[in-house]
């Protein structure tokens, strides 16, 4: 079922106008998203496994636009999402992460709205979260990295941790330093990297550099 892991954000975005809407319809594989009556669809059969894909409104142009792999584009920027939003005039509406064939999916509704208007399905039964909870339903759809220790001897960084990955994500997830970069598994990992200090550690695929996903080595070497 394609919206069996969909959750709904109540009254997150901001509105323009008073007469703005959105609407979400379903089938089978495809979604069709609407905002102002414009239709982007999305054939969530194309997407790449561990892929993260976004509808966004341009707050220069009004285009609302789907935009593919969003997670590279972030790498590219060298952003956070909420400062991809912020200094480039972006609105997200809609984001999913695609995992072992399933996706994984969250909706952001406009100020003032409740419930997810349809022609094809009864969202009203569906989970409503607010947005506080949103980065541990994050790490429950995908994995998060817990008691993280380091340190440094001359020019090689020992690094131990635990990580919880999700039943949901079928993805490989790496740790990579400067070029350097280490499948991990769930439970404890230990990992060794040849040190270059300009450099910070990053999980996801392998030697990506998400800033979301960053290990500020300097604070963490310091005990911080």
């Amino acid at each position: 079922m394609l919206t069996k892991n969909l959750f709904i954000f109540p009254n997150a975005v901001n509105r323009k106008n008073e007469i703005e809407t959105i609407k979400l319809n379903t089938k089978d594989k495809v979604l069709e998203f609407s905002h102002n009556g414009k239709v982007n669809i999305i054939d969530t059969e194309l997407l790449r496994d561990g892929s993260s894909t976004v509808i966004l409104n341009n707050g220069i142009t009004d285009n609302t636009y789907v935009l593919y792999n969003f997670r590279e584009v972030l790498q590219v920027l060298d952003m956070l999402p909420s400062e991809f939003l912020t200094n480039l005039s972006q609105r997200c509406f809609m984001q999913l992460d695609k995992s072992g064939g399933e996706v994984f999916i969250k909706v952001f509704l406009l100020k003032g709205m409740n419930e997810l208007p349809s022609d094809s399905d009864n969202f009203s039964c569906f989970a409503h979260q607010t947005l506080d909870y949103i980065h541990e339903l994050d790490w429950k759809y995908s994995w998060t990295v817990k008691n993280m220790k380091g340190s440094l001897e001359m020019d090689i960084l020992k690094l131990s941790f635990e990580t919880i990955i999700s039943d949901f994500w079928k993805t490989p997830v790496f740790i990579s330093h400067a070029g350097q970069s280490f499948r991990v598994m769930p439970g404890v990992n230990a990992v060794v990297f040849k040190y270059i200090p300009t450099e910070q550690v990053y999980f996801g695929t392998a030697n990506c550099r998400y800033k979301g996903r960053a290990i500020n080595l300097n604070r963490l070497l310091r005990g911080i």
